[in-house]
């Protein structure tokens, strides 16, 4: 698949990735839904989890892809809060884009956290970090 062809599958399954993340009540309702509603990309949003998220379970994958891509305003929260909880320097640039920096400071999150180290920003981390916060 060109460059294209996945930039057009993205345009045309964007609104509806979107809607499935923002209804799904855990990373299995997630998983699930994807599966089920946007099958014609789910391989790539599984592939594309891989790649970003290599540590985290295979059975994350595809939900990991699908946050990544999708679901930019999250990401700038998550990127902003972490630069303030992790005081961290550089900071993160705060763009909703889920790259390699995002994935690192998610990683030193889970770390301080005592979670499971993959990077993914998936529904365990979010539970815990926003218990920690919810403290603060």
């Amino acid at each position: 698949m060109n460059t294209l062809q996945i930039m057009q599958l993205a345009f045309q399954w964007g609104p509806t990735i979107k809607s499935i993340i923002d209804i799904s009540s855990s990373n299995e309702d997630l998983i699930s839904k994807l599966k089920e509603l946007a099958a014609p990309v789910a391989g790539l949003l599984e592939t594309e989890g891989a790649r970003l998220f290599p540590k985290a379970a295979s059975a994350l994958h595809i939900a990991a892809g699908a946050i990544a891509a999708f679901d930019p305003n999250v990401t700038k929260w998550l990127q902003g809060t972490l630069n303030n909880y992790l005081s961290l320097e550089p900071p993160l640039v705060v763009d909703g884009v889920y790259g390699e920096h995002t994935r690192d400071a998610v990683t030193k999150l889970q770390e301080k956290l005592g979670l499971t180290v993959d990077g993914f920003f998936g529904q365990k981390t979010r539970l815990a970090f926003e218990a920690v916060l919810a403290k603060l």
